[in-house]
This record gives structure tokens, sequence and C-alpha cells, in this order.
């Protein structure tokens, strides 16, 4: 396995710009770099096809919201369809000094409403999409909110349209001043608001910046398919108009889509979410080798399954064919990265996410925060300069030189390596890792697109979700047997259709939901069972 350290990141550069006024830099010197989208604007009027009509729209934008009263310092919450229009609406209301807060469209509209609470009266900034998600709760954004704007003509009375135009005044926040709010996932309770500078978010993507401009050229096309909302788009915007990498926004996910944007724009990187490349693996098999041209498959939200990463890699012809994997999350950025070619992909496991670089630092403690040595688990604590700025609501961050405990449960090997164990909040005594347990029934069914296990109430034990590929019949009696081989012989199992599963915008699966909604019947079910 390739040392990250060899990528030579010890040195982390320093951003161009505060991002609000990066797209106007990068637009004077890289005008016609490619910034395509795989759907048309909505939003805006006008192409965006590169760095050059991006920064147009971008000040489209910023007339549009001084028009509707948003000033340096005003806190606004953006909700709209995923789609990198909400890029595009963070930068312009940063370059007029205000502070958007972006909040996926995919939260429950409760979420959403406790997360307006809690940002205090904010203004609410919408499309049409987030107007539909929210219309129903009028009364609720009347209290919450200090107005509603829309980006598109609205029918609802109460709602002001940005149709209007006034030439806004720049005045981007500094480097280290609060640049965007964004949210953790939310998978195992309510979702935290994070805030990032422009200097985290950089310190965030500093090693993909350094790759970038020693691997990647002019050649290169990026193609994304994210949560547009997440810290982790936030800051590949930042790299992109950093170093004049074309980016291809992917919003439609489906595999045909897919596969008509890979044949027509042959990008050599790709990066979306593990539980979305799952979907993908159809595409690996197809007879127009879509993915041929590509030489990484990126993901950085959580470890790949084995399965995935093979089956990625053996669609690409491309000779220097790898996948480049980074743990971390939004409060941290990344921590550790790591790459597995085509060779190694045979004996990867995922739950070695690699080597710390570009001033990253990893340590594993006990309860009592004591350092351990390698081999021995623990909590794993981290310094890197991607760490937020600060939760909203939240007390003072502690210094830039303090730990920061990751939630994790894991160990650095002898290599300096860090194996990731478990969530925390997930471990349950005697069962060893839950994420390894997942990656070996997944592994041996390949007849499931996803597999979780989730504590049960009593959180003493677990049980099984499992979502059978579509066209598959699930065989519990094959599912008994292979959970027993894994040494989990009483595992209960609930088959369930993926489109289904609750899922946050990045698509990782809301382990808290499953449990509210299934613990009850699985241990129902296990009760009649065991009474047979």
């Amino acid at each position: 396995m390739p040392d990250i350290s060899a990528l030579k990141l010890d040195v982390v550069p320093e951003p161009t710009a505060p991002l609000g006024i990066l797209p106007t830099i990068a637009a004077e010197k890289y005008p016609d770099t490619p910034f395509l989208s795989d759907t048309p604007w909505r939003t805006y009027d006008g192409p965006v096809r590169n760095f050059g009509e991006f920064a147009r729209a971008i000040d489209d934008y910023a007339d549009r919201l001084w028009a509707g009263g948003i000033r340096r310092g005003d806190v606004v919450a953006v909700v709209q369809r995923n789609h990198i229009e909400v890029e595009g609406v963070m930068c312009a209301l940063g370059k007029i000094g205000a502070l958007p807060a972006l909040l996926s469209s995919a939260m429950e509209t409760g979420e959403l409403l406790e997360c307006f609470a809690r940002l205090e009266n904010p203004y609410l900034l919408v499309d049409s999409f987030g107007l539909s998600r929210l219309v129903e709760h009028r009364h609720a954004l009347r209290q919450l909110t200090r107005n509603v704007l829309c980006l598109e003509e609205a029918e609802e009375n109460w709602v002001v349209p940005l149709q209007e135009r006034i030439a806004h005044t720049a005045d981007p926040r500094d480097e280290d001043e609060w640049f965007v709010i964004t949210h953790s996932s939310g998978t195992t309770g309510a979702p935290k608001m994070a805030a990032h500078s422009t200097r985290s978010l950089f310190g965030m993507v500093a090693p993909m910046i350094m790759i970038f401009r020693d691997q990647y050229s002019p050649q290169d096309l990026n193609a994304k398919h994210l949560s547009f909302v997440h810290a982790r788009t936030c800051a590949g915007t930042l790299a992109s108009l950093e170093t004049a990498m074309p980016a291809l926004a992917i919003a439609d996910p489906d595999p045909a889509n897919v596969k008509r944007l890979m044949l027509e724009h042959r990008p050599t990187s790709i990066e979306t979410h593990p539980n979305v490349y799952i979907q993908w693996e159809s595409l690996a098999h197809d007879p127009d080798r879509p993915f041929r041209h590509v030489e990484r498959f990126i993901s950085t939200f959580d470890a790949m399954h084995p399965r995935t990463v093979r089956t990625l890699l053996g669609a690409s012809e491309h000779p220097r064919a790898h996948y480049f994997q980074a743990y971390g999350q939004t409060e941290s950025g990344p921590i550790c990265l790591r790459i597995v070619t085509r060779e190694e992909s045979a004996a990867y496991s995922p739950r070695n996410v690699g080597h710390s670089g570009g001033g990253m630092e990893i340590r594993i403690v006990d309860e009592n925060g004591v350092r351990q040595p390698a081999n021995t688990p623990g909590f794993i604590e981290t310094r890197s300069p991607g760490r937020m700025r600060g939760y909203v609501g939240g007390g003072p961050m502690p210094p830039e030189d303090a730990w920061w405990p990751m939630g994790d449960i894991g160990r650095l090997l002898d290599d300096g390596s860090l194996e990731l164990l478990d969530r925390i909040v997930e471990h349950v005594d005697g069962v060893g890792s839950l994420l390894e347990k997942e990656d070996q029934l997944l592994e041996a069914m390949p007849e499931l697109v996803e597999l979780v296990l989730v504590k049960d109430e009593d959180d003493s034990s677990v049980f099984a979700v499992a979502c059978p590929r579509p066209g598959t019949t699930p065989d519990p009696e094959r599912f008994r047997a292979v959970a027993a081989e894994a040494g989990l012989p009483d595992l209960q199992v609930r088959f369930w259709e993926w489109e289904a599963m609750p899922v946050t915008g990045s698509y990782k699966v809301r382990r808290s939901v499953l449990r509210r909604k299934l613990a009850g019947r699985i241990q129902r079910t296990a009760t009649a069972r065991k009474e047979a």
C-alpha cells in the first residue's frame, strides 16, 4: 500500500483569496476552464459552462440578493435542490459578506425548522424545490425566519421573489472569519451545524490541491456527484478554482445518466458517495465500458466495500487506475488519505484508512486521555488544518493545537496507518467491529447492494437491515448461514428496498432512524422465534 507521505504534502499552501471573490479572480485568469453540470441551472438565466460564466452567475445572484435586502453580516439559511447552483449562491452570499447556512433539502422538515431556530431568525433563501418542502409550514417560518426569499417565481404572496437587481457592493469576509455553515450527516442523531472559514476549507483540500498541481493536467476532468451543501463540496469548489481544474457536477445519479456523461465527457477522475458507487456497480459490467477512461475513483465520506472497489477498478482501462480514499468528518476535514491500486484491490480492507499528511496528526487514547501504543485500540483524536471554526450555538472552540475527538474507535498500526474499527455510539461490547462485520457479510452476499448493522434499543445486541439487488429474491436462510459464519449466529435481519432506506443528503444510512423504525419489529420477530 503506498504511503501517502510519498506525495510530499508537508507544506500546506495558503489560499489565494477569500472564497467570496475567488471565482472572480479565477475567471480573470482562466475564463475558459470548463465548469460543467449535467442538468441546466434553474435559478440563473444564462449558461454556466466555464469559470467566466460561473463568475457572471455569482454576480447576478449577488445583485438579486442585494436587491432583496441581504447585507454583510446577515445569516441566510439556504434550502435548494441538490445542484451546483447552491455553490454559486454560497459564493454570492460570501461576496457581499453574508453568512450562508447550507441545509440539505433531503432533511426532514422538522429538522430544517430546528436548524432555522438554532440560526436565530435568519433569512431563508429557497428555490421552487426548497419552497415545496416547507410551504406547509408557513406559520412556523413566520416565527423562525426574518423573511423568505425565492430565487424563482412563487405563487405564495408571503414569499419574496428575487427578480429585481441592484448593483451589489463586494465586502467579502476575510480568510479566517466564518464563511459558510454546513451540517453533519446526522446518521446517529440530529445534524449539528458547523462553521468553516476560507482557510479551514482550504485546509480540507490542501492535499488535493497539491496533488492537482503535481499530477493533473488541463486535459483532466474531475466529475463529482456529491451533496452540494456539504463542506466537502464547498472545499472542492475552492480547489477547482485555485487550480483551474476542469469540473463536471452531476446532479442526477441515475446510472443511465451517469453512463451518458461518462461516454460524452470522459472524465479522468470521479467522486461520489460510497452508497452511490454501489448503485453504479452495474455500469462496470456495461459492454460500452463507461468507466474505461477513469484514472481516479475518489471517496471522502465513508470507506467503500472491497467488492465495490474491485469492481470499479476492473471497469477502468487506465494503466494507473486507483481508488483514492480520505477519512475525516465535517468538523475535522480529512485526516487520513489512502491510495489503492488495481493490483492491491484484491487484498483491500476498508478498515485501514491510510496515513496522515499535509499538517494532519493522529493519536489513539484511552478513556482517560492517555496515548496508546501501536496496535492498541482506543479513541481516535486528531489535529488538522481543515478543522471547523465552531458550532452554531456552541461554546468557544478549543485552541488550534488541541486534539479533536473523532467519535470513532481505532488503532495505529506499526507502519503508521490508521485502522478504523467502529463508531463509539454504535459499538457493542463482545461483538467486535460492526464495520468489519458489515464488510464480511456484504462480501459474502453479492446479491445485496447494502447492509447495515444497527444496535438494538437495549444497546447490547445488533440487528441487520439488508437491501437486495433489484431483480433478486432475498433468502433468509442463506443470510442466517452467512451471518453465523461471520460470528453472528443469532443475527436478525429485515430486508428492505434501498429506495426506502432513510438516508442523509450524502446517502449515508441514518442508523438512528432505522433503530426507531425497526427495533420493535425485529425484537418481536426474535421473541416469536425463540418461543416457537
